[in-house]
C-alpha cells in the first residue's frame, strides 16, 4: 500500500509518500517540500501545486491520501490559503478516486510523540524514530507531510486492512 501525506500551504506544501505492506515497517520512498515563488499570483501558485501533486501521484500512484485538516487560528488571511491550498490537493486526490484521511496536526503530535504540543523538533525525532532513519526530515513541512502519513499508520490502517 502506498500512502501519500500532505502538509497543505500555499507558499510551502510539504509531502511524504510511504510504502507499507503487513507486518512490515513502512519505506519512505520520497519526501520533499514544493515550494511557489513568492511573486506568483494565488492562481498560478494553486496551478503550480496542483501540477506537482498531480505528477507526484502519477509517478507513485497512492492507495490512500492523507492531509491535515485546516485548524483555524486567528490569523483569518493564513487560514483561507491553507484552505485553498487543501482544496487543490483533495482535487488531485479526488482525479485519481484515491481514498483520504484527514488528521489534525494535534492528533499527528499526540500519535507519534505522545502529547498534542509536541514541538517541531521533537516530531522531527519522532518521524525519524518510526521511519527508522539515520537523520531527521531537516523540512518542517516536508516532515508534517509524513507525519501525516505515519499517523495514518498508526490510527486507522490496521481497520482498513481489516476491512478489505
Amino acid at each position: 500500500m502506498i500512502i501519500l501525506g500532505i502538509d497543505p500551504g500555499t507558499a510551502r506544501m510539504g509531502y511524504g509518500v510511504l510504502h507499507i505492506e503487513k507486518d512490515s515497517p513502512p519505506k519512505l520512498l520520497e519526501v520533499d517540500t514544493l515550494i511557489t515563488h513568492q511573486d506568483l499570483s494565488m492562481p498560478k501558485r494553486l496551478k503550480f501545486i496542483h501540477g506537482r501533486l498531480s505528477d507526484i501521484v502519477n509517478k507513485h500512484s497512492p492507495d490512500i491520501m492523507v492531509i491535515e485538516k485546516l485548524f483555524f487560528n486567528t490569523n483569518v488571511k493564513t487560514a483561507i490559503a491553507v484552505g485553498q491550498a487543501r482544496g487543490v490537493a483533495l482535487l488531485a486526490s479526488a482525479d485519481k478516486d484515491i481514498l483520504l484521511y484527514e488528521y489534525t496536526a494535534l492528533e499527528a503530535k499526540k500519535v507519534l510523540a505522545g502529547y498534542g504540543r509536541a514541538s517541531k523538533k521533537e516530531m522531527q525525532e519522532a518521524v525519524k524514530q518510526h521511519l527508522e532513519l539515520d537523520t531527521v526530515v531537516k523540512s518542517d513541512d516536508a516532515n508534517d507531510g509524513l507525519a501525516m502519513a505515519l499517523c495514518f499508520i498508526k490510527k486507522d490502517l490496521e481497520k482498513l486492512w481489516l476491512d478489505c
